[in-house]
């Protein structure tokens, strides 16, 4: 398999010239990578996995594709995806089941709530995460959230949050407007930081 998992999106566009328009054509998300500015500032953060949850789709299907747009033979490539782990042939729910108790009655103009909007700065393709960061930053108890509105599902930020200790729960209002909270779990509160063991093993 010449395209892996933990692969950059950046390493992987390196390949040849036909990979833009694989991932092109397995999400509308990807259609951002056509602005060289935006490439050039987000494809190095995130992997192939991750790319394959901000496009909802399964991480064999995005494997699939951009092994064969990469030039990998079509019956190698079948032989190694079917032993994969059966989570990697499916879409996981990025958010828990239900919305968390913690944001549950909590409106956006709420006093907790610490809002950043980074839709102007993906407009102008700016690197919209020290703004986000430094309004983190500033949360100075248990029950203030941070609220990001932002024009996609932000999977490695929210990945590199939950590291840091913050559960998120993310929503798309309108298309292409995503609205994510940022929190810490309270204890018996239904939220996890961290996913469970078994599944980050699998996935």
């Amino acid at each position: 398999m010449i395209v892996t998992r933990n692969m950059t999106v950046k390493e992987a566009l390196k390949l040849n010239e036909h990979m833009l328009e694989a991932f092109v054509w397995l999400a509308p998300e990807f259609e951002r990578l056509r602005n060289p500015a935006l490439r050039k500032l987000m494809a190095g953060r995130v992997n192939i996995k991750q790319a394959a949850r901000i496009g909802g789709i399964p991480l064999t299907e995005a494997l699939y594709v951009l092994n064969l747009a990469a030039g990998e033979e079509e019956g190698v490539l079948t032989r190694e995806l079917t032993n994969l782990n059966p989570e990697c042939f499916e879409c996981r729910e990025e958010n828990p089941p239900r919305k968390p108790r913690e944001l549950l009655n909590l409106g956006d103009t709420d006093p907790l709530v610490h809002f950043v909007d980074v839709m102007p700065q993906a407009e102008r393709a700016e690197d919209p995460q020290p703004a986000i960061l430094r309004e983190l930053n500033a949360l100075s108890s248990a029950d203030e959230v941070l609220l990001v509105r932002h024009p996609f599902n932000p999977i490695p930020l929210r990945d590199l949050l939950m590291r840091r200790g913050y559960a998120s729960w993310a929503e798309e209002r309108l298309p292409h407007e995503w609205y994510i909270y940022f929190f810490r779990p309270h204890a018996g509160a239904g939220a996890v930081a961290e996913r469970p063991r078994a599944m980050a093993a699998a996935g």
